[in-house]
């Protein structure tokens, strides 16, 4: 499957979901709307594990979260996620919580720090485009399942890699999976 690349709309990054596998791919043109791509992710530099793929995806109907090779149901009721940034800055933590038991905590560089020392109106929407973890978290302005439905409605477009890759090829409305 084919995600679009949260730091740059000239590059995609072709994902297995079942392994965690990912290639860069360098895209003919620059990408202007999500169709074609089964969802977002972001290579982020972890202290100790190097470039970890965070990604949020579309697959056989679900959504779906993964940070490298593991994966979670994303809106999933059962599922708490906390975004924390370190009191330096330099980093952040997304911790995952199943029935209220922390599972699995993720801590990264951050990657917008140089704007956040720069920028004297910095805010938490800067944070959140230059940071995909911060989104995987739900917002309470509307219900799971609606944040659900939205999300899978957005990355379930029907396309062929081929489209997806060069938009001049015909389409022939086969979904990749």
């Amino acid at each position: 499957m084919l995600l679009a690349d949260q730091t740059s709309d000239s590059y995609c990054l072709e994902f297995d979901p079942n392994t965690g596998a990912y290639s860069r791919i360098k895209l003919p043109a620059p990408r202007i709307d999500c169709v074609g791509f089964s969802g977002i992710a972001q290579l982020l530099r972890s202290p100790g594990k190097g470039k970890v793929l965070v990604a949020k995806y579309v697959s056989s109907g679900e959504a779906w979260f993964s940070i490298g090779p593991e994966k979670w149901k994303l809106f999933d009721e059962s599922m708490g996620l906390k975004h924390s940034e370190s009191s330096s800055g330099l980093f952040c933590e997304l911790s995952l919580h199943k029935d209220g038991k922390c599972i699995k905590k993720f801590r990264y560089f951050r990657r917008d720090w140089l704007l956040l020392i720069i920028d004297s109106t910095y805010d938490y929407l800067d944070f959140s485009l230059a940071n995909l973890p911060v989104d995987l978290v739900p917002h309470e302005l509307s219900s799971l399942q609606k944040q659900r439905e939205d999300f899978i409605k957005q990355w379930s477009g029907k396309f062929t890699p081929n489209k997806a890759l060069n938009p001049d090829a015909p389409n022939d409305g086969a979904p990749i999976s």
